[in-house]
């Protein structure tokens, strides 16, 4: 193989794949895999991976920065279309169209994205939260959806429910995790062991949702 990679291995994970980006090349397989068979199944991607390196460089050059192609909505790839009369996520054929060019500045992309972002995760909480309100007995007074760069969600001492609308990248039963994590901080704001016990009553896998979103799910910023 002509090129160096970072290899992530992850035991939740059961396949492997290549993510290619300015800083490098990163390479996600599963614990235990074989060494000699990820070795030959990397150099049959070595073209693809030449290519994308080529891309990712050209788009760079072009723009200064990693141009935007998709975002993930529910866990899956939606494709960018630049240039829309208007903004929307398109849910029947994968795509989001943005208004903005594709010549536009990042910031200006990344903005438009999180509005759409907000509205399709406030649509889903609105949905859901009523189910695990009265499941689990937890009270709020007012919900927000706006754009974190460290936080998930938040419960606060005045009632107010905030979720981060990078979330809406993520697949619907691990936002489910985040609701019933932050619903649980109505009886213990604390992370102690009272309070994943009560995370653990109502969302068992928490630690599988957990871990999706530290290796999965990137915010884009």
């Amino acid at each position: 193989m002509n090129f160096n990679y970072q290899l992530k291995l992850s035991r939740r994970r059961k396949t492997v794949a290549i993510s290619v980006k300015p800083q490098g090349i990163v390479v996600h397989a599963p614990y235990g895999i074989c060494e000699k068979w990820l070795n030959g199944w990397l150099l049959s991607k070595q073209a693809w991976v030449e290519q994308k390196q080529q891309l990712v460089a050209e788009k760079q050059a072009h723009t200064g920065e990693q141009q935007l192609e998709w975002v993930n909505i529910y866990g899956k790839p939606y494709a960018l279309n630049f240039g829309a009369t208007m903004s929307f996520i398109d849910h029947q054929n994968n795509c989001i169209h943005l208004k903005s060019l594709l010549t536009a500045q990042r910031n200006k992309q990344v903005s438009e994205i999180n509005e759409l972002l907000t509205s399709e995760l406030i649509g889903y909480l609105e949905e859901r939260l009523p189910y695990f309100e009265a499941l689990m007995g937890s009270k709020y007074k007012i919900l927000k959806v706006r754009f974190y760069k460290r936080r998930w969600g938040s419960l606060s001492s005045k009632g107010v429910l905030a979720f981060n609308c990078a979330l809406t990248c993520a697949p619907k039963w691990v936002i489910d995790y985040v609701i019933v994590h932050e619903l649980a901080h109505y009886y213990v704001m604390a992370h102690n062991q009272a309070f994943w016990d009560i995370v653990r009553r109502y969302y068992p896998e928490f630690k599988k949702a957990k871990t999706y979103l530290k290796e999965k799910i990137e915010i884009i910023q």
